[in-house]
């Protein structure tokens, strides 16, 4: 008998701990949480230098913040491991992706924040000739990263995609020829191209698309709505399309 009590109240102590947790971080004001940003390397929207996470679309979440008056912290990661943590934790959220019907009720939305259009492509080198179509190009074999968008777009279409941990893994595998294709947009290809110093040669257009933040589906309205709005004065005032010129050439926002 006095085991059981023992028991259940070192349980009770516990739940009341976690309880209590909890408690504390909904009853948190906006303004004091720091919201853990999650992002890839993708040049030119989000990438590292000097230490420092940098980019098209970094300055773009950074300003949005800055002006709603809210907290954020970002870090690099894989895309798979970022994309589960915004999924997964509360005050988590991803950038820079892309908002499909798959994904909607999955997240809450902030965006978009930035525009990119995404064609399959080949070396240079290749004798593959461009097509209206990239469903044409299904018999070729294509390189990709774990749960990125355009990946899971191919291989609805019946693609066969190799999957990469890294994107230098990917990139190298590429350069050498060991893979056909290669997913790349508007504005990555001319930094991907001076990086790897390889050459594209595009062969097929496949959609067009724009980037957001999704956060835990926990995340506050106040806090999506506050983020929103500051991106509409960001583009209503010019912040937005000088960001966009900074990175950009043939995008803009």
């Amino acid at each position: 008998m006095n085991r059981c009590l023992r028991i259940f109240s070192g349980f009770l102590t516990v739940f009341l701990f976690c309880s209590g947790s909890q408690a504390k971080w909904k009853n948190q004001q906006p303004r004091d949480i720091i919201y853990q940003g999650m992002t890839e390397d993708f040049v030119p929207f989000n990438y590292l230098e000097n230490s420092e996470i940098q980019g098209y679309a970094t300055e773009m979440v950074r300003e949005a913040f800055k002006r709603a008056g809210l907290k954020t912290q970002l870090t690099l990661w894989p895309w798979a491991r970022a994309y589960s943590a915004a999924l997964k934790k509360e005050k988590h959220y991803v950038f820079s992706t892309s908002r499909s019907e798959d994904r909607e009720k999955l997240f809450k939305w902030v965006g978009p924040i930035a525009k990119d259009s995404v064609y399959l492509a080949a070396l240079n080198s290749s004798l593959l000739k461009p097509a209206q179509d990239y469903r044409s190009f299904k018999k070729y074999s294509v390189g990709g990263q774990f749960d990125d968008y355009p990946v899971q777009v191919l291989q609805k279409d019946g693609f066969k995609v190799s999957i990469y941990r890294s994107e230098d893994e990917r990139m190298e595998t590429f350069k050498k020829g060991r893979i056909d294709l290669d997913i790349v947009t508007d504005g990555s290809q001319e930094t991907y191209e001076k990086r790897w110093n390889i050459k594209y040669k595009r062969l097929a257009f496949m959609y067009a698309t724009d980037y957001w933040m999704a956060f835990h589906i926990s995340t506050p309205d106040v806090v999506i709505d506050g983020l929103n709005k500051a991106l509409l004065e960001m583009k209503n005032d010019g912040t937005a399309q000088k960001i966009a010129e900074k990175y950009l050439r043939a995008n803009r926002y």
